[in-house]
């Protein structure tokens, strides 16, 4: 998909695109370097470079980026010592080698070299961190500063949201004009960067899909340009899939983030609006460039108007920052300023009105059913741990359960727990985890009881908090009792502020004890990592080892199923998704490549406060994703679509 993102990019009016670099891809195995196929870093800068795209590489390690663990490859856990993001020799040491291994391979695209790379970034809003790490912290950020400066980039090293001496400091947010004064006060040798202008934003699972309007973004855009930003990148320009198990905790597999250029690739109504923008500003570039910060000139309580201008060309940026329109002169002309908008005014023409979507650049999608596209559906059933196969088991036994990372290494999302207890009469009650995350499926004596309540939260706050513990109400009879539970991780957290600790206190599972009522629940555990499919690889080859079935309705009304289903490739042109409403919540792969997780809890909670205005809702009471990407690259004539479901699904038709 490369090629397309980046020429469309350009024909938007680009000059240059941003990545971030995922230590947690790259090197899923401490000394295991991967830099393939979608992982070709190099390969990207170079298509840029041909497209005649800048690089700005934001190499971290720490990313944040709602992918899993803030792009830290989740083995750092394991390393003896280790504080993340402070001053800590372990995390110090091993930041360092992979640093200093990614420049040296990325070297020849430096700007300095010849390359498109023409900033660098270490780090990332460390300010979200540096109030609980104090004076260990900002030496640590001296220490990144440091480094950055002995690697001899040849390129300026910006830090965002948080910087230290040595380094560019920028901005992020919905609107970065009202930070622009304040930046220039502490740094007035710097320029103005925005590197995250935000477009939208994530979703996750349980809460509605985010918008925010084109003309809102262009408003932003135009505004800090005109009271003289000088570069901005937006976050994100183009999202993309979490593919795999690559998404943070809650985070959906569809990264769209209501960005300008849609999930699949696709140009939108903000990716037409913006480019508009774009050329005004390419335009007067020179003129923009060679003047001084203008000073505003007050046409109102809340308008202003910025002028560019030499002895033969002026840029004037007409700005509402109201919430209702205005009529205000420009010399002598009378003029109409929308709400909460900007025009561009050059040489005396209205050139651009950020409230403004031309009739053109509105565009309409939308999801085009295939019928009977799937030709072939079987099943195959996931054994409970005592059902195993001998040669696959690998349980632990305690007396206390053992939390699930320390077992799975965050390899799978999966790990069974099982205890026997007994009740002396039939009753009814609560059996509680205190000490759980993220998710649990309830078993007792082998038959699938309850599930997790949702929406879970995204930021929990302490380990001893409400947040990690889940009860379940449950009727039992006289006698022993096996409680079995498959523990679902969603993805490891990005940021220390998710769980109110350092990123390596990061648990998952049960850690704590299990309650029926008031009694603890005191025998020994058994503690099984993943799924017998996933050991067998029913994905890929090992779907030739077990014995599938036709589809049926004993299959339907169970949990713990593998789903196979099979399709011939589609002449339609443009993206593939695959609709997985019916299902509830699993993983999926498409011929053998992890397509991501799906959930199809519906989206009940509402926005965060501080984007109300900004960010709007949509589809709440539907699920938060229900189309499932499955890109063109890793189709063929015949396909198949695996889909492990945990709980009573009716697989797609």
């Amino acid at each position: 998909m490369w090629p397309e993102l980046l020429r469309q990019s350009k024909e938007a009016g680009l000059n240059t695109v941003e990545t971030y670099v995922f230590w947690n891809l790259h090197e899923q195995e401490r000394g295991v370097f991967d830099f393939s196929d979608r992982l070709d870093l190099f390969h990207f800068c170079e298509l840029a470079e041909q497209y005649g795209l800048h690089v700005i590489l934001r190499i971290g390690p720490y990313i944040c980026a709602e992918t899993n663990y803030g792009g830290l490859p989740a083995w750092l856990r394991e390393v003896p010592n280790i504080a993340i993001r402070t001053y800590n020799q372990p995390f110090m040491r091993e930041m360092e080698r992979w640093v200093r291994f990614l420049v040296d391979y990325i070297r020849p695209l430096l700007a300095s070299h010849g390359g498109p790379i023409i900033l660098a970034q270490l780090e990332n809003e460390y300010e979200n961190v540096a109030s609980r790490y104090g004076a260990e912290g900002q030496r640590y950020l001296r220490w990144v500063s440091e480094l950055g400066q002995a690697l001899n980039l040849g390129v300026p090293l910006v830090m965002c949201v948080g910087a230290t001496e040595g380094a560019i400091e920028t901005m992020n947010g919905f609107y970065a004009h009202p930070m622009l004064e304040q930046h220039i006060l502490n740094h007035p040798d710097q320029p103005g960067i925005w590197t995250e202008a935000w477009p939208g934003w994530y979703d996750t699972y349980g809460y509605p899909h985010h918008i925010r309007t084109p003309q809102d973004v262009a408003y932003g855009v135009a505004r800090f340009i005109a009271a003289g930003g000088t570069g901005v990148n937006y976050y994100m320009w183009h999202g993309g899939t979490n593919f795999g198990r690559e998404a943070m905790y809650l985070q959906t597999t569809s990264y769209d983030f209501n960005a300008p250029l849609n999930e699949f690739g696709q140009p939108t109504t903000k990716s037409q609006h913006l480019a508009g923008l774009h050329r005004v500003l390419h335009d007067y570039a020179g003129l923009l460039l060679e003047q001084e910060r203008p000073q505003p000139q007050a046409l109102g309580e809340q308008q202003w108007a910025y002028s560019y201008a030499n002895d033969t060309h002026s840029l004037t940026f007409l700005c509402n920052d109201g919430p209702l329109p205005i009529n205000c002169l420009l010399g002598e002309e009378k003029i109409e300023l929308p709400a909460h908008a900007v025009l561009l005014v050059g040489d005396g023409t209205i050139l651009y009105n950020t409230a403004e979507v031309d009739a053109t650049h509105t565009l309409q999608r939308t999801h085009q059913p295939l019928e009977q596209a799937i030709k072939r559906i079987d099943w195959y059933a996931e054994p409970l741990p005592e059902h195993w196969p001998v040669e696959l088991r690998s349980a632990t036994t305690a007396p206390q359960p053992v939390e699930q990372l320390s077992l799975t290494h965050d390899r799978t999302d999966y790990c069974w727990y099982s205890t026997t207890f007994s009740t002396s009469d039939a009753e009814e009650g609560t059996l509680s985890l205190i000490g759980f995350a993220d998710v649990a499926h309830i078993f007792v004596d082998g038959q699938f009881i309850a599930t997790s309540p949702t929406p879970l939260i995204e930021n929990r706050g302490s380990f001893e908090g409400s947040a990690f513990t889940q009860s379940f109400h449950l009727s039992l009879s006289a006698g022993q009792h096996e409680i079995t539970i498959l523990s679902c991780a969603v993805g490891l957290i990005k940021g220390d502020w998710m769980i109110d600790a350092n990123m390596v206190e990061e648990r998952k599972g049960l850690w704590g004890h299990a309650r029926w009522n008031s009694t603890v629940l005191e025998g020994n555990w058994s503690m099984q990592p993943g799924l017998v499919g996933e050991q067998a690889a029913l994905f890929a080859a090992g779907a030739a080892l077990v014995p599938w079935q036709q589809e049926s309705d004993e299959a339907i009304n169970q949990a713990l199923r593998w789903w196979r289903l099979s399709f011939n490739r589609s002449e339609a042109t443009g993206p593939l998704t695959v609709d997985l409403n019916g299902m509830q919540k699993g993983m999926a792969w498409l011929n053998g490549h992890c397509i991501g997780r799906y959930w199809l809890t519906p989206a009940t909670e509402e926005q965060a406060d501080w984007q109300k205005n900004i960010i709007f809702t949509q589809d709440t009471g539907s699920p938060t994703q229900r189309y499932y990407h499955l890109p063109q690259t890793w189709l063929q004539e015949e396909n198949t679509l695996l889909l492990f479901e945990e709980l009573v699904a009716i697989p797609p038709q």
